[in-house]
């Protein structure tokens, strides 16, 4: 006997739960799961959709359906299994019924079902409540699935074509077995994920073990929360160490907490399946840079000798605020160097235990400061030479 397909997980969620979220995204306040019970496979589903807000029911039998769905209601259906693009079937099927289909010989392909001489059923279809009610024509074992599409193309609902290119980038997909689920997850996490390139080597690094570990930080969701509070701790232990005058391992802390709170970010990334707002968004991976930056000028402030507090940290505003500006140039070298923190603050524990921390961070100013004025002088001289020839 097979897998269950809507089972198996993809970054520790099943495909089914999957659904559930699209589901919930277009609208619907009840979903109902065929199954034999509420077993530990299906427990977890129920308290997705209860958490959401919907009601959740499991049925043996496609006639059960009838009383929880009235003619006036709009019902969505899902292939076992079925992973859409949340986006694409917003965009397809937000407005009035329809069946997603794919020309027949990919479709087959890919593993769908095929539901005339032309198409496949790309596994999902919105449609009128009332088709509900042919269920109760039907012998008793019949498959609800098969028959509501049935009677949907009986019905005359329109066939909504996929988008070829969500099939070949696998934005959408039918999970059949183990081996397709592992190969979507690579997939799913890769288009999610841009990890860090390795000129940021701390943050590539923390990009690496977010992406190799997803499944499981992911399969609890509380799990995701762990980078996250190991980071503020980490920089919390930065100051104390500072209070207490060890630079070094202030700003060995520090890297340790800038380390942990990029893995937060890039699990933050993989949870939120696209931002509520594009400022929230921006906000939300704009925050750890800047704890990580107002711990740097805090351990700054406790490590720095009283009489020389304001110079120390002009130097420190001076070099951050040349870190941000070099994030921002079109030099991807310099960009990727400037925006590792962790890597920045491990290299100012030996300057720091060598007693040259104000030095190193005076050098590090120029530096971030000089290269992208070089860069925008060398690419104007190239721009008045190309006229001029």
């Amino acid at each position: 006997m097979g897998p269950v397909r809507g089972l198996l997980t993809v970054a520790g969620r099943s495909a089914a739960a999957f659904q559930i979220d699209l589901a919930l995204r277009l609208g619907c306040e009840r979903i109902v799961c065929f199954a034999e019970g509420l077993d530990e496979g299906v427990l977890p589903l129920l308290h997705q959709a209860e958490q959401a807000g919907a009601s959740f029911h499991a049925l043996g039998s496609a006639r059960a359906l009838s009383g929880l769905v009235k003619a006036q209601d709009d019902l969505f259906v899902f292939a076992e299994g079925v992973v859409p693009d949340p986006l694409v079937a917003g965009e397809l099927l937000a407005e009035r019924p329809g069946i997603v289909a794919l020309p027949a010989e990919p479709g087959l392909e890919a593993g769908f079902e095929r539901i005339d001489r032309d198409h496949a059923w790309a596994g999902l279809a919105r449609l009128p409540g009332s088709a509900v009610e042919r269920l109760a024509e039907m012998p008793i074992d019949v498959d609800a699935v098969p028959a509501l599409l049935r009677v949907g193309l009986q019905s005359g609902t329109r066939i909504v074509p996929l988008p070829r290119l969500s099939l070949t980038e696998r934005r959408w997909t039918l999970l059949r077995d183990e081996q397709d689920a592992r190969s979507f997850e690579t997939t799913w996490l890769n288009q999610r994920i841009v990890p860090a390139s390795f000129m940021a080597p701390a943050y590539a690094l923390a990009d690496r073990i977010s992406l190799t570990f997803a499944p499981q930080f992911l399969a609890r969701r509380g799990r995701a929360l762990l980078p996250l509070c190991g980071g503020a701790l980490g920089l919390g232990g930065a100051l104390v160490a500072a209070h207490w005058q060890m630079a070094a391992t202030a700003f060995g802390l520090l890297a340790i907490g800038a380390f942990l709170l990029r893995m937060s970010l890039t699990l933050g990334s993989l949870l939120r399946e696209e931002p509520a707002e594009k400022r929230q968004g921006r906000l939300f991976h704009a925050l750890p840079g800047l704890a990580v930056d107002a711990a740097i000028l805090g351990v700054m402030a406790l490590v720095a000798p009283p009489a020389a507090l304001v110079g120390w940290m002009f130097a420190g505003v001076v070099c951050l605020l040349a870190l941000r500006v070099a994030e921002q140039a079109r030099a991807g070298v310099l960009a990727n160097i400037a925006s590792d923190r962790a890597a920045f603050a491990l290299v100012l524990v030996p300057c720091a235990a060598f007693d040259q921390l104000l030095l190193a961070i005076q050098i590090f100013a120029l530096i971030f400061l000089l290269i992208p004025a070089i860069n925008r002088n060398v690419t104007t001289d190239n721009a008045d030479l190309t006229m001029s020839g």
